[in-house]
């Protein structure tokens, strides 16, 4: 009985919005000064989007493509990691070294995949993804 009822609720649209808003959940953006990326290591992807301020138009519209793709952000293991304050000299600053926007794509290994000085399109990070030996293995088994 409560299997039909399961199979009943993930047929419904309800289930459908509930997955959605999952998804939108699990890509929202964390603060890098409240982020150790060590609690991440082989669980999810970072994505340290830096700028000098919040207002910055490259930021602005790395955060859109985010927003704009969450469901791609949400399959592909990504975590989103902001830093707009370079006054505060967190450690992710601190290792990265940006001058000005920076973009940095980190894998489940913890090691630096691809960098940009400029905003990157969710079908760029895609591919670069995909193309990695773990992504690989986890569309091959369904995760």
């Amino acid at each position: 009985m409560a299997i039909a009822a399961f199979g009943a609720l993930i047929a419904g649209g309800a289930m459908a919005a509930d997955l959605k808003e999952w998804r939108q959940a699990k890509a929202a953006p964390v603060n890098a000064a409240d982020t150790d990326l060590g609690d991440f290591r082989w669980e999810a992807r970072p994505v340290i989007v830096m700028a000098d301020r919040a207002d910055d138009p490259d930021f602005t519209a790395q955060m859109k493509v985010f927003r704009d793709e969450a469901e791609g952000v949400a399959d592909r293991d990504m975590l989103i990691v902001t830093d707009t304050d370079p006054g505060a000299q967190g450690d992710l600053r601190g290792q990265l070294s940006p001058d000005g926007f920076g973009v940095y794509l980190v894998g489940k290994d913890g090691g630096v995949k691809f960098s940009s000085q400029s905003p990157v399109s969710m079908a760029r990070f895609a591919e670069i993804i995909d193309a990695m030996p773990m992504r690989q293995r986890e569309m091959r088994d369904g995760g």
